[in-house]
């Protein structure tokens, strides 16, 4: 992973207290700002076990108002979708050309504002709003 890659966040709809439990939901989607070697100063990650830390561009990463279900898109038909989606992920891949659309399809309309404006809904205001 280096600057400038998109990391698709994604957990389990069990983490999201969502009765499909196993199914992967996209909850953001980061620009990689850099990736450097864990220091080890968080005890929830400790450096033995996660070797790197990614740091997100706060500026162009998003995250999601709400979580979709994008188990259909990580996963093909051919897999098994009672084992839930961080076994079946584990860890970082990389997504071919169909997938990153159907993932940008997924994020839907904030994505795309957040593209084409470089805001999302939450930092928009409009005229109206602004006046005194």
């Amino acid at each position: 992973m280096i600057a400038g890659d998109r990391l698709w966040v994604v957990t389990s709809g069990k983490s999201l207290n969502h009765e499909q439990e196993r199914a992967g939901f996209l909850v953001a989607v980061w620009v990689v700002e850099r990736v450097i070697e864990n220091p080890g100063d968080d005890p929830a990650f400790p450096s033995r076990k996660y070797g790197y830390r990614i740091i997100g561009d706060e500026t162009e990463s998003i995250e999601l108002d709400e979580p979709v279900n994008v188990d259909h898109v990580i996963r093909s038909d051919r897999f098994d979708d009672t084992v839930s989606v961080g076994r079946f992920l584990r860890g970082p891949r990389r997504l071919n050309d169909q997938r990153v659309r159907l993932m940008r399809a997924a994020a839907g309309s904030q994505m795309a504002q957040k593209w084409l404006t470089g805001t999302t809904k939450d930092t928009v205001t409009t005229a109206e709003e602004n006046k005194p």
